[in-house]
This record gives structure tokens, C-alpha cells and sequence, in this order.
């Protein structure tokens, strides 16, 4: 038993890894390290400790380890110059040990595992690596935020589960330019088609909730993949009503659909928009059978939005409102712009995020307190995170709705505003 450990030790003091071999565990270096890490704190990492401290050797000891054990732990220790030994005078038991924490490290290798230190120092390396490889200031904020999370002591669960494979999954996400199917995504860059959606989606769109410039906590969670260009199926914009576009050369009139159009993904990444605009009205929806039952207006754009809009949708109504629709309202022609949505916590994030990230002179349609009035005896118990996020909310265009729906901790869904047994349907905003 001794020679083996001396000459484990031995082989460790050339700088043999602990992982190589089964290796001895000392009771004596056990001990210190359970002082060690029962005086210290996880935030104190990126000190280097220095200084010696001493560990007095009771009868428990012995009890726990065996006198004979105990001692030559102690010898072979001490021959390593890991400690130091002080005997009672005129004897051979030892009175207690003495080491210097710079040491600790050594400690942890000999037993075979691993500090804090080097655990955090490991997770900090890896998250500067990848963090120092992103581009867009959202995930800079992501990387960021992590790294002071562990200059505070705090492993990244992140790290814990999927580990660097998310890591690489978002470096790549951040620079993709154009909707990709998500197991084709999946397979190219992750070793397989199913990994993302098994092991990283849920992760992928927390992150993006926090940190995605386009991304909202009222999305579900594929819409928050698709901010990311992460499809499980074609962006599609459906619409009826006024608008023209240009396709090879020709220009289409889709008010020659009265009963509604759809732009698949191609189309939207394509399509040029007609100078030649007679649009006067945009009226955007979230839901389908409001939609649906919304007649054609001449001079009117209805827009289906289902609940987001996607990044190409987004994309082509920033270029016809930008280029088309504002240079003509600077030019004195007047262009009204109407949504129309749940009168609940979703509704009132959907509505702010159009105003904020597409038409900026968006007003609310049917979404004041006398409609939430109107369809009381409707109405639907609010989750509670969503009232106590609703009550925070400050949105000026329907605050006095955010309000009294706050209070009331009842929504109402826009379907309601079709039951013709209540009230006739309403026409378009005028």
C-alpha cells in the first residue's frame, strides 16, 4: 500500500493528469480540501490565494482514517513537500499539518477532482471564445451577460446541458440571411436532422426571447425561430385588397383577387413593389376568421398578420411603406393604417410590435375599453403571469384598455366580434 502510493506520487510530481490512472485519495488532502471549499465562495474564483493554513490532527481523525493509514498519508505527503508536520515535543503523533493554498490546485489532482476554479476558469475561456466570434449586438448582449454570470461565481446551465453545440447552433443562426428549413439547418450544421428540435429548440428560443432585437415574449416558439430565419414551413403573407407588384417584368394587381392572395417565400424574396399604388387603407388582423370576414375594399390592404409578422412579411411592408406609401403621404396623399386584434396581453404586444417594427402611424382598431365592455359575457380568465406582465406594460395608444384589462384579469378574443347574434358585423375602421 505504501510503495504504491509513493510511487503514484512520484509519477504525478512529473506532471501525470489525475485522469490517467485510478490514483490514491488521501484522507488528509480530503480534509483540507472539505475546509477549503466550506470557507470560500464561488464569486472570489479569479483570486489567486496564497498564504498558509493548518490543519490540526484530532483523534477522529484517526479514528475515521486508522492511526497507521494516517501516518504514512502524512510521510508521503510531507516527502512530496506538500506539507509540513508538527510533532508533539518529545514524541512522534503529530499535532497538526501546515500547507499553502497555492497548493490547492495540486490538492484537487491528486483526488482526482476538479475546483471551482478551474471549472469556472474552463466555462469563462469557452464563452470568451465564442462570444469574441459574434456579430450582432443581441448576441454580444447574450455572450456578455454569461461571462458576468461567471465572474460572479455562476456556472452557465447552458454549459451544463447542451454545452458548446449551442454555442455553435447561434454563432451560425446570427448570420443566416434567408428562411431555412430547420432539419435542413439541423443536419448541415449540427451533425443531424433532429438534433436542434430534441436538444437545442428550447434553449435557442428562450435566448431569443431575451435577447432578439425582432423577438417578443408574446411569440410561441416558432415565431420566434422564424426571427431567426429558422422555418418548419414556407413565410407566407396573405392578404386581399389593394396592391401591386412587379414578377419578371410584369406587374399584378392583386386587387384582381377580391377574396384574398397569398405571397409564398419566393414571391416575397422576389417581388418587386409597384410604384403605381392606389392604397389609402392598411388594416392588418390576427386572427383568421376576422380576416376571412372582412370584405374587399377598393383603396383598402387587408393583411392577415397571425399574430407576428415573419421577417420577409416584415421585410416587404417596411419597403412598401417606406419606399411607396410614405413619400406619397409626404406628397399630400392621406394613408390611414388600422389593426385589429385579441383584447388581451398578446394582442396588446402584437399591436406594439407592428407600431414599432413596421408602421409607425399604426392605430388600434376595435381594441378600446367600450369593445371589451360590448363582449363581457365572453370574456376569459388571464393566466396570471400574463396579467403581471400586462400590468407593467405602457403602450399610450391603448393604455386605458391595458388598464382596465389589468384590473379585470378577463380577455376577449377577436373571434367574439363575429357573432353576428351579438351585434352586426362592423365594416372596415373609417
Amino acid at each position: 500500500m505504501e510503495s504504491r502510493r509513493k510511487t503514484a506520487g512520484k509519477n504525478r510530481s512529473k506532471g501525470q493528469a489525475a485522469d490517467q490512472g485510478p490514483g490514491p485519495r488521501y484522507h488528509i488532502l480530503d480534509w483540507i480540501l472539505k475546509k477549503y471549499e466550506g470557507r470560500t465562495t464561488r464569486s472570489d474564483w479569479r483570486q489567486e490565494k496564497t498564504g498558509n493554513k493548518s490543519l490540526k490532527i484530532q483523534q477522529e481523525h484517526f479514528d475515521a482514517a486508522g492511526k497507521t493509514e494516517l501516518l504514512s498519508e502524512i510521510r508521503e505527503l510531507e516527502e512530496q513537500g506538500l506539507i509540513r508536520v508538527k510533532y508533539f515535543s518529545g514524541g512522534s503523533d503529530v499535532e497538526k499539518i501546515t500547507y499553502n493554498l497555492r497548493d490547492m490546485e495540486r490538492f484537487y489532482e491528486i483526488e482526482g477532482k476538479r475546483s471551482e476554479k478551474s471549472i469556472l476558469e474552463e466555462a469563462w475561456n469557452c464563452v470568451s471564445a465564442y462570444g469574441a466570434q459574434a456579430e450582432s449586438p443581441w448576441l454580444r448582449a447574450y455572450y456578455e451577460d454569461l461571462l458576468r454570470d461567471i465572474d460572479k461565481g455562476k456556472y452557465p446551465d447552458h454549459l451544463s446541458g447542451p454545452g458548446v453545440l449551442l454555442f455553435r447552433c447561434l454563432n451560425i443562426l446570427e448570420n443566416l440571411k434567408e428562411p431555412v428549413y430547420v432539419r435542413i439547418f439541423s443536419s448541415q450544421y449540427l451533425g443531424g436532422s433532429k438534433v436542434f428540435e430534441e436538444t437545442l429548440k428550447a434553449r435557442v428560443v428562450s435566448i431569443g426571447k431575451d435577447y432578439h432585437p425582432m423577438a417578443d415574449k408574446a411569440m410561441k416558439d416558432q415565431q420566434v425561430l422564424s426571427q431567426m430565419y429558422l422555418e418548419t414551413y414556407s413565410q407566407e403573407m396573405e392578404l386581399k385588397g389593394e396592391l401591386k407588384i412587379v414578377l419578371a417584368g410584369r406587374e399584378v394587381d392583386l386587387s384582381q383577387f377580391p377574396y384574398g392572395a397569398v405571397l409564398n417565400t419566393e414571391t416575397l424574396k422576389n417581388a418587386e413593389i409597384s410604384r403605381k399604388q392606389e392604397i389609402r387603407k392598411i388594416i392588418t388582423v390576427e386572427n383568421k376568421a376576422n380576416y376571412m370576414s372582412m370584405p374587399y375594399e377598393q383603396g383598402t390592404l387587408i393583411l392577415f398578420c397571425h399574430g407576428f409578422f415573419s421577417p420577409l412579411e416584415r421585410d416587404f411592408l417596411v419597403k412598401l411603406e417606406r419606399e411607396v406609401l410614405e413619400p406619397s403621404r409626404q406628397a399630400g396623399q392621406e394613408i390611414e393604417y388600422w389593426h385589429t386584434g385579441d383584447l388581451d396581453y398578446g394582442g396588446v404586444r402584437i399591436f406594439r410590435y407592428i407600431r414599432t417594427n413596421i408602421f409607425p402611424r399604426i392605430r388600434p382598431w376595435q381594441m378600446d375599453v367600450e369593445q371589451y365592455e360590448r363582449y363581457q359575457e365572453y370574456a376569459l380568465e388571464m393566466k396570471p403571469s400574463s396579467r403581471r406582465e400586462l400590468k407593467d406594460m405602457k403602450e399610450p395608444l391603448l393604455q386605458p384598455l391595458i388598464d382596465r384589462i389589468a384590473a379585470e384579469g378577463k380577455v376577449i378574443e377577436q373571434e367574439c366580434f363575429l357573432f353576428r347574434e351579438r351585434e352586426p358585423r362592423r365594416g372596415h375602421p373609417v
